[in-house]
């Protein structure tokens, strides 16, 4: 009866020592999952640092590149602010009276424009306006095949041409003569243009009559025009 007892009570302690293994082994395991996890928690922190500190360095380049456009900019605004746009334009002529019954009275002339700015002057254009349109007709070489002999002349002399098919019908109902150079595209600062040689035929009456030509010159950055310094003024 007692080996009985004994027998059980040692089975017992079998039995709690086997539930402690268990209970070890299983806590182990547990402590191997929770460092598992771990680990994988450290990386993905690490990745995000990454990904954050990534994000960052973007943020701080796109805010340079960004100081450097608006440092462009600034630069460029005062650039334009400190261009000076100035130009001047006036007639050089004289005049001449022919003999004979039928007199005639012819004023050869000169259109000079100036840039006295300092920016050049882009796709310049003039305009001549005669009157009174029916009595008075200028002549002048125009075309692309028109030479001018430099030596004789100190101004920077241009082939010019009508500004388009339409400027003869202008010429007709208005007067006006609608010109722009040839080849020259644009003025630079300090640089002078001319209209040369041009002649203005008028009849002399036995009235009294006043003759007068107007001059204004045209470009990309003076669309309004601006008035020549003196017209050509003729009374006879």
């Amino acid at each position: 009866m007692v080996a009985k007892i004994v027998g059980a009570q040692g089975r017992g302690e079998g039995t709690s020592l086997a539930g402690v293994a268990a209970e070890q082994r299983a806590t182990g395991c547990l402590s191997m999952i929770d460092f598992s996890n771990q680990e994988k928690m450290d990386d993905s922190i690490f990745e995000v640092e990454n990904k954050i500190r990534a994000l960052e360095k973007e943020i701080q380049e796109i805010k340079e590149r960004w100081n450097e456009i608006r440092k462009a900019k600034e630069q460029e605004k005062k650039r334009i602010h400190h261009v000076n746009i100035s130009v001047i334009s006036y007639f050089t002529y004289s005049f001449l009276l022919t003999k004979g019954g039928d007199q005639k009275g012819i004023v050869i002339g000169n259109f000079v424009i100036h840039n006295i700015g300092s920016a050049a002057l882009e796709n310049p254009y003039i305009c001549l306006k005669v009157t009174p349109k029916e009595c008075a007709a200028l002549s002048a070489k125009l075309g692309e095949d028109v030479q001018y002999d430099r030596r004789l002349n100190p101004l920077v002399m241009e082939p010019w041409q009508y500004i388009d098919e339409n400027a003869n019908k202008i010429v007709e109902e208005r007067g006006e003569f609608w010109l722009k150079p040839v080849r020259i595209s644009q003025i630079e600062p300090g640089q002078k243009l001319a209209f040369s040689n041009f002649q203005l035929k008028f009849a002399i009456k036995g009235v009294q009559t006043f003759y007068k030509m107007e001059g204004f010159f045209y470009c990309k950055q003076l669309q309004n025009g601006v008035r020549a310094l003196n017209n050509i003024a003729i009374h006879v």
